[in-house]
């Protein structure tokens, strides 16, 4: 069994993810959308807080487009409920709001449930109002309609970070690889569909190596869900996490053209995990074609066969020079069961103005404007006190290496740690619960800092 690690990244980086240009386009348009939001006269108190990504903005799953399509990005603006509005009246005062300001003017599309921002570039950002209303529950709005619509992204963004977390990061990837099969195939599957269809079939129960790299966790998952759809003929109920069926959106043909093609990519996933190291590219090229094993930056490919093979095999999280685990650092060595586990909540503050409460990272995609306080806890701990909890601050990213600001040293902190959102990039947090001079357990909160 290979894992493949250098070449799932390359191809990941070069073929299959959006391209980081275009995410910090997309950043630095969020978070110019924002505060322009915040300070709009003719919204004032209705805000009830920051945009919110939500769709494969939030679940970090966008993937580069086809030729010839646009990409874009969802956001919720949460708005507080007004008792004279119409659910209509959202919509069209927020579009109002978008015309008066001067870069958004002559910008702005009217749709059903949303005002479209059209850049240049084929790119576009749809702002949903989101209400909640005074039965505690939240809401989008249908303007020709005329009516509320219950939803809560947010809640399927929080269980898919979750979801994420047990697979070890490694399940947004397959979402992404998965997506891009898709996108060359027959599959009229709608992203939000495919997404929930894999997430469902993670194991809470699995080994701590059972998704230990992506290569495994691309073969187990087609297995398990190929698996699961072959016990069905109609598509299945997919809970969009408050009790409404997403495969709704699916249709019949859609349905049977994906468990089709879910035959064919599992067998071919499990042959090339299965293969010989020396056969191992060649097998899994018959899954992504002849681009993968290949790498389009020469840069990273003289990298990955000196010192920085040790960077090209962590997928996103890289190790910089200087930078130590904590048993280099401590002495401690590493011995992880099932059974010890935690995770670290993280929370960021709301507008720069403060009005709205904390919100947790998982429900905004882990993403968090500049400017924001930010609160990291240690959460669902199942390892018995005493023990001691160990953090490492995680910059990366240019402006980091600008600033010479990676940071990454472990220190022994409590519970709780408090940072501040200062640059851009996809930072993360580390910590270890240490027992008897033993780190039972790690868990990492990944902390997008978008662009101005």
């Amino acid at each position: 069994m290979t894992a493949r690690i250098k070449e799932f990244n390359f191809f990941l980086r070069d073929h299959v993810n959006l391209n980081q240009s275009r995410l910090d386009t997309l950043h630095s348009r969020v978070s110019s959308l924002d505060t322009a939001l915040e300070e709009s006269s003719l919204l004032e108190e209705k805000l009830e807080g920051s945009l919110i990504p939500q769709g494969s903005f939030a679940h970090r799953t966008i993937i580069k487009p086809l030729s010839g399509n646009d990409f874009d990005a969802d956001v919720l603006l949460p708005m507080a409920e007004q008792e004279d509005w119409e659910p209509k009246k959202y919509t069209l005062e927020l579009k109002k709001a978008l015309d008066a300001v001067h870069r958004y003017a002559e910008k702005t599309v009217l749709g059903k449930r949303c005002v479209t921002i059209e850049f240049a570039n084929d790119f576009h950002i749809d702002v949903v109002p989101f209400v909640e209303r005074a039965d505690g529950m939240t809401y989008i709005t249908h303007r020709t309609r005329n009516e509320f619509i219950r939803q809560n992204p947010t809640a399927f963004t929080d269980w898919l970070d979750e979801q994420n977390r047990t697979t070890n990061g490694h399940l947004v990837r397959v979402i992404r690889l998965v997506k891009w099969l898709r996108d060359r195939s027959s599959i009229d599957c709608p992203s939000v569909v495919l997404t929930a269809l894999l997430a469902e079939r993670v194991k809470s129960f699995a080994g701590i190596d059972d998704y230990g790299n992506v290569a495994t966790t691309l073969t187990a998952l087609l297995e398990d869900l190929r698996d699961y759809l072959e016990l069905h003929s109609m598509p299945p109920w997919v809970d969009d996490r408050i009790g409404q069926n997403l495969t709704d959106r699916l249709t019949q043909t859609g349905f049977d053209n994906l468990k089709s093609q879910l035959k064919r990519w599992a067998r071919l996933a499990r042959e090339a995990l299965d293969a010989a190291a020396s056969e191992s590219v060649d097998k899994w090229k018959k899954l992504f074609g002849d681009s993968f094993g290949i790498s389009t930056d020469s840069t990273a490919l003289a990298l990955s066969s000196s010192a920085g093979a040790k960077v090209a095999s962590t997928y996103e999280h890289q190790m910089v020079p200087g930078e130590l685990t904590i048993t280099e650092q401590f002495g401690f060595p590493e011995r992880r069961t099932a059974a010890d586990t935690f995770r670290i909540l993280g929370r960021m503050s709301p507008t720069k103005k403060g009005r709205g409460r904390y919100r947790p990272l998982s429900t905004n995609g882990n993403m968090v404007p500049i400017g924001r306080s930010l609160q990291f806890e240690i959460d669902a701990c199942t390892v018995q006190e005493p023990y001691e909890v160990y953090w490492k601050i995680r910059n990366a990213g240019p402006e980091a290496a600008i600033r010479k600001a990676f940071r990454g040293e472990i220190q022994k902190h409590g519970n709780i740690i408090y940072e501040t959102s200062d640059f851009s990039g996809a930072h993360w947090v580390q910590a270890w619960i240490v027992k008897d001079g033993v780190a039972v357990a790690t868990a990492t909160q990944d902390v997008i800092i978008m662009s101005l």
